[in-house]
C-alpha cells in the first residue's frame, strides 16, 4: 500500500472524533504548521505559496500553531460546557 500513512492518519481521526480526544487535533495542526514551513506552501481552502502571499502564509501558520497548542493543551486543561 502506498499511501499507508494517509490510511493511518485517517484511522486515528476517526478515533479522535469517537473518543473526543483533542490532543490528536492539537498534534496535527501542529504537523501542518511544521510541514507548511518547511514546504513552503499551506493549505486553507486553496493553496497559500509562501513566495507569493508571505503574509497570508505566516497569519495561516500562526493559527496552526495557536490551535494546534489549544487542542494540546486539552491534556492538561478539562475543557467542558460545564465550566468545571
Amino acid at each position: 500500500m502506498k499511501k499507508w500513512k494517509t490510511v493511518l492518519a485517517l484511522l486515528i481521526i476517526y478515533a479522535a472524533v469517537v473518543f473526543n480526544w483533542y490532543w490528536i487535533w492539537g498534534l496535527l495542526f501542529i504537523y501542518w504548521a511544521i510541514h507548511g514551513i518547511t514546504s513552503g506552501t499551506t493549505y486553507l481552502i486553496e493553496p497559500i505559496d509562501k513566495k507569493e502571499s508571505t503574509g497570508l502564509f505566516w497569519v495561516v501558520i500562526l493559527s496552526w500553531v495557536l490551535i494546534g497548542i489549544y487542542f494540546l493543551s486539552a491534556l492538561f486543561i478539562n475543557y467542558n460546557q460545564y465550566g468545571y
